[in-house]
């Protein structure tokens, strides 16, 4: 199925910026798994889908939009979005240009820089286009199985769902996705948790001693290895946050993983050539035990 649907990479900000390991783990499992994939050129923030719909709606389904508009320009029928929080802003204005007055209105603003949205690409999280297209090749692909506990943080953004759509679809595919590439998945009870990365913005030591500490303390009791999700935010929320609660003289040390980086490893990347030094948390010591 991979060769005959072409798939946009749609990284985000966030990826580029502070997690290349992840990027370059993305495109080794796509052309591992013959997938026809291309950058999305030229695209912008998503934009962030709490803050700045907040500060100003039109703004934000208008940039969004035009990502989508991107697309399909590009000729592009599936988005791979690699951050969750991208998910749900495209997905949030996918909805909202149903509306026939939502797409006038911005097709109105797109069209003076020559875009315009019509709707015709498909927008699936990565965990989704994984499972639904890709299971069974994943399965033949693993050579070097995850042989450790893993404790799943989905993120609270994963859990946006299209009407009718079960809110639980996307978790359940990521913890299917893990178990194929060889992992003991631990449940520590609350998963479902938010890390505390948006609360951050507003109240740091709420964000850190509340929820961050409340799920690293659950997870170290489950005697997880590695803590493995599917968003950068929530990477970054975990890696810098216990340096952080350190001050608190609270000290924890959970390696933390994308699933595209996990992926990789399975399918026999070694670790150094994802450069996993860019992770605080550690990464590579766990990297090197596993799969050497």
């Amino acid at each position: 199925m991979g060769g005959m649907v072409r798939y946009g990479l749609f990284l985000g900000c966030l990826i580029p910026f502070r997690y290349p390991s992840i990027e370059l783990a993305a495109r080794k499992v796509l052309e591992a798994l013959g997938a026809d994939f291309s950058d999305v050129q030229g695209y912008s923030c998503c934009p962030e889908p709490v803050i700045t719909r907040l500060m100003d709606r039109d703004l934000w389904l208008a940039l969004s939009a035009r990502n989508l508009a991107l697309a399909e320009k590009q000729g592009i029928d599936r988005l791979f979005v690699l951050c969750n929080g991208c998910y749900e802003t495209l997905l949030e204005a996918e909805e909202a240009l149903k509306e026939p007055e939502e797409r006038e209105k911005v097709n109105s603003v797109l069209a003076r820089f020559g875009y315009r949205y019509e709707g015709k690409v498909e927008l699936l999280h990565a965990v989704e286009a994984l499972h639904r297209d890709f299971r069974a090749k994943i399965e033949e692909l693993v050579k070097a199985p995850l042989e450790a506990r893993v404790a799943v943080h989905y993120g609270c953004h994963m859990f946006r769902s299209r009407p009718g759509e079960d809110i639980w679809s996307k978790p359940n595919m990521m913890r299917e996705l893990l178990r194929a590439l060889g992992a003991e998945l631990v449940d520590y009870k609350l998963e479902r948790l938010c890390c505390g990365f948006p609360s951050s913005n507003v109240d740091m030591e709420f964000s850190l001693k509340e929820r961050l500490a409340t799920k690293l303390e659950a997870i170290t009791a489950a005697g997880a290895d590695c803590v493995v999700m599917a968003c950068p935010a929530c990477i970054s929320q975990f890696e810098t946050g216990q340096m952080a609660l350190k001050r608190y003289g609270m000290e924890f040390n959970v390696p933390v993983l994308h699933l595209m980086e996990v992926m990789a490893m399975c399918f026999g990347v070694k670790p150094k050539e994802l450069g996993l030094e860019v992770h605080r948390s550690p990464v590579v010591k766990l990297a090197e035990e596993v799969w050497g």
